[in-house]
């Protein structure tokens, strides 16, 4: 019985906070209502202000794009291109007028800010060869996948990288990205990489070329002995396994030459562009209108003042009856 009443008395003490909640909430209602009523003429101005203000600098600003880059860093340059853009985005923030003039040109105004990050594609990396597999092993042992992937060590081992050239307006995009290319690919030391590794490529792809026809000859030789016919010089294929073993010597050969030939379409410069899309929207972040942004910016302002006013008597009414 006693356990009850306890229940019941809980349940009524409950039943007692929710009603005064309730009733300050319809008290605190009520006062907003009355005070935006009594106020009506003042925020309808405020409203009509903010409104004009918003639609001004809506109509007067000039909107920040997103220039979207993917580069290749040639002959071990990858740290290089971090340091330079890392450069760059430095000058930006200090201001460096001459510099920034001299670099990007007249418009470097317009260049807000530039960001380099790898595209990271793990598979690829560890696929190319066994002894990368071994490699990714290793490094992924000491540290996990994520913190791997983090590492600015690390980004040497991706092929592609991404790079964010952000720029007010779009009128000068592309002379702006290609002032940035430009500098990016100003070093000697890498020119003179450049020089060598093309020479080296184009070498290897001759030579592959050559050794292709070679295996064609062979293979041509073969197929003529098996027909009979002696005009042709003759080849030593004791067996069927002999010739599926230049069979597959070709294939490897075509693939290598495969990649000798994209190899050196990447060598064109130090820092490869292979693609571009200009004056792309950034929806990253959460946008307003001014038009809207405005007048609520007013309207809260103004019944902030009065807010705080009326916390003001509240707490000086607090305060004296404390006192006595």
């Amino acid at each position: 019985m006693a356990q009850n009443n306890q229940d019941e008395i809980d349940l009524g003490y409950l039943f007692n906070k929710i009603s005064d909640f309730f009733r300050s909430f319809v008290r605190l209602l009520f006062l907003v209502i009355t005070f935006f009523i009594k106020y009506i003429i003042v925020i309808v101005v405020l409203i009509l202000a903010g409104t004009g203000i918003g639609y001004y600098l809506d109509k007067n600003k000039t909107e920040v794009y997103d220039n979207q880059l993917i580069v290749i860093p040639n002959f071990e340059s990858t740290q290089y291109l971090y340091d330079k853009v890392e450069a760059l985005s430095s000058k930006l923030k200090d201001r460096d007028a001459e510099f920034l003039k001299k670099t990007i040109g007249a418009n470097y105004i317009e260049l807000i800010t530039l960001e380099a990050k790898p595209i990271v594609d793990i598979f690829t990396f560890a696929a190319t060869s066994r002894d990368r597999v071994d490699l990714f092993k290793v490094l992924t042992d000491k540290q996990d996948i994520p913190d791997y992937v983090k590492d600015p060590q690390n980004f040497q081992y991706f092929k592609y990288h991404h790079i964010t050239i952000k720029i007010k307006g779009k009128e000068h995009s592309k002379e702006i990205v290609a002032a940035i290319e430009k500098y990016l690919n100003e070093n000697d030391h890498f020119t003179e990489y450049m020089k060598v590794s093309r020479e080296s490529t184009q070498f290897r792809i001759e030579t592959s070329l050559r050794t292709i026809s070679q295996i064609d000859t062979i293979l041509k030789a073969a197929a003529s002995i098996d027909k009979g016919k002696s005009n042709l010089p003759s080849v030593m294929v004791n067996d069927n396994s002999q010739l599926n073993d230049v069979i597959e010597s070709k294939d490897r050969m075509l693939y290598n030459l495969l990649k000798l030939n994209m190899q050196k379409v990447d060598e064109q410069s130090i820092i490869k562009v292979a693609a571009i899309n200009y004056n792309v929207s950034d929806f990253s972040g959460f946008h307003i209108s001014n038009k809207v942004k405005y007048p609520l910016l007013l309207v809260l302002l103004f019944s902030g003042f009065f807010f705080v006013k009326y916390l003001y008597k509240k707490m000086k009414h607090i305060a004296q009856n404390d006192a006595r």
